[in-house]
């Protein structure tokens, strides 16, 4: 059963304790969320991450409008993936809305020490967090 941390206009994280998972689910209202609310939710579950520390992450994008801008990336690297990292995050899976889910193998991005992968499905997410 999955309990909401926290929740705002943008977002809701929520914890699966019998799964193990922490997840971020991003709500339509992002088509009007400023880089810096943007940044602010995704450090707030990176926080939560290192707070309550769990396997797996989910963040469900398939609702997510906004385009970060083009320092996202360096700053994802500098402020969230150590979180994830000092957490012991085994997986990262990204729910995508099917034209924007990747076919690669999830393999560790910048400084991670876990895989990311990209799904088009909750089922397939669900399927690689079984598998360890």
């Amino acid at each position: 059963m999955s309990n909401s941390i926290y929740h705002d206009e943008y977002g809701t994280i929520s914890r699966d304790d019998d799964r193990g998972v922490l997840a971020l689910t991003w709500s339509p209202a992002t088509d009007h969320i400023s880089d810096a609310e943007f940044k602010a939710l995704m450090a707030r579950f990176a926080q939560t991450a290192e707070q309550l520390p769990t396997r797996y992450l989910v963040v469900d994008a398939r609702n997510l409008h906004h385009r970060p801008d083009a320092d996202f990336d360096d700053w994802c690297d500098q402020n969230v993936i150590p979180c994830y990292n000092r957490a012991g995050v085994a997986k990262l899976a990204y729910l995508m809305r099917p034209a924007e889910a990747a076919e690669a193998e999830p393999v560790p991005e910048g400084p991670a020490t876990f895989p990311t992968g990209y799904f088009d499905s909750m089922e397939s997410v669900q399927d690689w967090l079984k598998t360890g």
